[in-house]
């Protein structure tokens, strides 16, 4: 039997049309869930409008906002709230999972969301300043529950009256079952949410994709933390004068000019004392003198002590932003340590060569590379070393030295006295006799 060509073409509409709705509803039916957490910076908020705007241009079903945050860094919060209570498909703000926060600009996307979400034992609430540091500020999206909330939080236990938390889920699979069959409102209609589809068990969530901010905002919101931006800029700024006393140009400078612009960053975003950013520099300016005397004495605890304070007074924005005092002990202590042990460590290593032994310097001449007060560097038969002498030495760059005693890797110096003067011939003494 012959198989016409109209018929074949007949066959393969038919097929096209039964298996086009199918296609389309598995590309459209998907959830899109944007996940974000930390301090909001400017280009976390343009990160979440732009997915968003970008769910909405590609047909997904609906929109989820998974937020943790404790504070909001841009004024641009206010943009992407007035976004997210207008949106152009289905949108939800989850706070979760617990223990996460909606402080600050995070609750105010909490409460323009049109559902908006919890897991059990969150905390919302600390409405103000909603950019951290900033003074307090008015917005359509604050309703009277928030007001209420300026300087407290509460624990999320069950949705409240006010609707400002709708759904109470754990996790992101419970917040799908609890949406299936919601109406939500997009435009001035109302929809009826689809979460689930049928399976042979039962039913099971539609499919959905997760997206969280690129690898280039990630690395720059490294420093929106202030634990992060303290140590960033504290280890950058030691880094570079390990570098500038020890080694030379290397490696170390590249690490320290990437410590120091993502911490640079940092203060861009962060609201820093001023008196708590000047203790730091002080903290490791007393650190460095002392290296560079040679010791570890009342300048470096001074110095630890500096930049304790001044970590842990580093932000003015409380208790949106509040440092942890533990790791900011624990960065001061290792820097106080890095300076002690392993500068001086490196700094031995270059400045001595293994073929010259200590037992052998006590009387060999050098001379002095940096002035003495007490202690500085002096070069002895090339190579350098941290040396000490007595405060009447007077020694100077250049001047010549001798080696009196060595204790560890510490040489004792004292100046070089100056040759006796030359005996002048006497006239009257008869010329000796040339040999023959």
């Amino acid at each position: 039997m012959k198989v016409r060509l109209s018929h074949l073409l007949l066959l393969f509409s038919f097929l096209a049309a039964l298996a086009g709705p199918v296609i389309a509803q598995d590309d459209g039916e998907r959830i899109e869930i944007i996940k974000v957490g930390g301090n909001l910076d400017r280009s976390v908020l343009s990160f979440v409008s732009s997915q968003v705007d970008a769910a909405a241009q590609n047909g997904a079903t609906a929109v989820i906002i998974q937020l943790d945050s404790g504070a909001t860094l841009s004024d641009q919060i206010h943009h992407l709230a007035a976004r997210i209570a207008d949106p152009a498909l289905p949108l939800v703000v989850w706070v979760g999972p617990a223990p996460a926060r909606a402080y600050g600009g995070a609750a105010l996307l909490l409460s323009a969301a049109p559902i908006g979400a919890a897991a059990p034992g969150v905390w919302v609430g600390h409405t103000q300043p909603v950019v951290a540091g900033g003074p307090p500020s008015g917005s359509d999206f604050l309703g009277s529950s928030l007001e209420g909330l300026a300087s407290e939080s509460f624990e999320v236990a069950d949705p409240t009256a006010d609707g400002l938390i709708d759904i109470v889920a754990p996790s992101i699979s419970n917040l799908l079952v609890e949406l299936e069959g919601a109406s939500v409102m997009v435009r001035g209609e109302s929809l009826t949410l689809r979460t689930l589809h049928p399976t042979e068990d039962g039913t099971a969530a539609i499919r959905t994709v997760f997206y969280e901010p690129p690898l280039g905002v990630g690395i720059l919101r490294l420093a929106t933390g202030v634990e992060a931006a303290f140590f960033f800029l504290v280890v950058g700024l030691a880094v570079a004068a390990f570098e500038f006393y020890a080694l030379g140009p290397g490696i170390a400078s590249a690490v320290a000019a990437l410590m120091l612009l993502i911490g640079g960053y940092g203060l861009t975003v962060l609201p820093f004392r001023g008196w708590a950013l000047g203790l730091t520099f002080l903290g490791l300016g007393l650190l460095t003198a002392d290296f560079q005397r040679g010791r570890t004495a009342l300048l470096s605890a001074l110095g630890g002590l500096a930049l304790l304070v001044g970590g842990l007074f580093f932000t003015d924005a409380a208790p949106q932003i509040r440092p942890s005092w533990w790791i900011v002990a624990i960065i001061v202590v290792s820097v106080v340590a890095f300076y002690a042990v392993g500068m001086r460590t490196v700094a031995r290593a270059r400045f001595s060569t293994p073929t010259l032994g200590r037992t052998h310097l006590i009387g060999r001449l050098g001379r002095a590379i940096t002035r003495f007060d007490p202690g500085g560097i002096v070069e002895v038969e090339g190579a350098r070393w941290h040396a000490t002498a007595h405060r009447e030495a007077g020694l100077g760059p250049g001047d010549p030295v001798v080696v009196r005693a060595v204790e560890g890797p510490i040489l004792e110096v004292d100046p070089l006295p100056p040759p006796p003067p030359e005996e002048e011939p006497d006239s009257d003494r008869p010329p000796e006799p040339e040999p023959t």
